[in-house]
């Protein structure tokens, strides 16, 4: 493999970065507070093609790579992280949709998904099923004309904004988990109440389900096994987050470099002293040590399918905990500047420690990892 960009995807990474810089750092604080509508957004995104990286060109998308994805993530997460923990959640619809949807499925929803007219959410999470899944309580039952859902769900990224959610339950009849499409603009049988306030990443929504006898058709359900959909989902999610934290290192970065060269101390600038050299240098091998990891786990996605998980629970891991402990060591060279609400410094150091625990914790990383390694 090479660990390196091509003088075409170097291109790209530039266009990505330009249009973060100028389309999000403006808004970043006002989209965390909702006086900007994240919803609007997300469709304007959709409407200049960014919702449609990797969806195929005959559904309206433009027919890239998950490492043009990434990379879009990655100059996303350096302004405004939220929006990268929101693209997580629709990317995962579009993705479990391209992989295990039927052409009819693929032919109505991925063009709506692809033009932001339709904002994906995925329902996992129950009070009883954070990291154990098996331990899901919602269900469907069949009936003389369809299925019915059941259940609550919490965490549910986009809850709010979505209209396309594809949601987790167990067969009544078969006890095996499925997944279900479910068009929620049109649904009836369906409650949605505002979730928690969150620590970090508050430009996202995240709400809460509660189903009651929603309808339910087989036109309605993916197809094939809901574990392993379910696991594919995650792992696309971690990458995505993975990115999204390389992307916030690299913001906090230059936020304490231009610190460093400009605040005076004892006569110079604290950019001479060698304690916060040392941080910087900690900070930028850091950085780089997680951008590859994440580098590695999108080209997987892509090129080494059987390698994918494995990877994708190494990024996770490392650059989750580079942004969790680098954003601090940042904030460090930033000092009382670093402080002040609505500072970028300050938000990035919320967002990172959600980071280690939004789309897998760092624990369920380790046991991944250490199950591949047959142990």
């Amino acid at each position: 493999m090479n660990t390196f960009l091509s003088s075409s995807q170097e291109a790209v990474r530039e266009q990505y970065s330009k249009f973060a810089a100028q389309e999000i750092q403006p808004i970043a604080v006002d989209l965390e507070k909702g006086k900007t509508s994240l919803k609007e957004f997300l469709q304007r995104l959709g409407q200049t093609g960014f919702l449609g990286l990797t969806i195929p060109k005959e559904y309206g998308g433009t027919g890239g790579t998950f490492l043009d994805q990434i990379l879009f993530i990655e100059a996303v997460g350096e302004h405004e992280a939220g929006v990268a923990f929101a693209l997580s959640a629709h990317i995962q619809v579009v993705e479990l949709l391209k992989r295990y949807g039927s052409d009819t499925q693929k032919s109505r929803y991925l063009p709506l998904l692809a033009r932001g007219e339709a904002i994906g959410s995925l329902c996992l999470n129950e009070e009883k099923a954070g990291s154990d899944f098996s331990s899901v309580e919602t269900v469907v039952k069949p009936g003389i004309d369809g299925y019915t859902l059941s259940g609550q769900k919490i965490w549910v990224v986009n809850g709010k904004i979505a209209s396309l959610l594809i949601v987790s339950a167990k067969d009544t009849e078969t006890g095996k988990l499925t997944l279900w499409l479910l068009d929620s603009s049109n649904q009836s049988g369906l409650k949605m109440s505002p979730g928690v306030k969150k620590l970090g990443l508050r430009s996202a929504s995240v709400d809460q389900f509660e189903f009651l006898n929603t309808s339910l058709t087989d036109a309605n359900l993916l197809e094939g096994d809901g574990k392993e959909q379910i696991d594919f989902a995650l792992d696309t999610a971690k990458v995505v987050m993975a990115a999204a934290a390389v992307g916030l290192v690299h913001g906090a970065t230059k936020l304490a470099v231009e610190h460093a060269r400009t605040r005076e101390q004892f006569g110079k600038t604290i950019g001479h002293f060698q304690g916060i050299q040392w941080k910087l240098a900690d900070i930028s091998t850091d950085h780089a040590a997680a951008r590859l990891m994440t580098l590695r786990a999108a080209w997987a996605f892509d090129e080494s399918k059987e390698e994918f998980r494995n990877y994708a629970s190494m990024a996770k891991l490392i650059a989750s905990k580079t942004a969790r402990f680098q954003s601090g060591e940042a904030l460090q060279v930033m000092g009382a500047a670093g402080l002040n609400e609505d500072t970028p410094m300050e938000r990035f150091y919320r967002d990172a420690k959600m980071m280690e625990i939004c789309q897998g914790t760092s624990e369920m990383q380790k046991v991944i990892i250490a199950d591949e390694l047959k142990v």
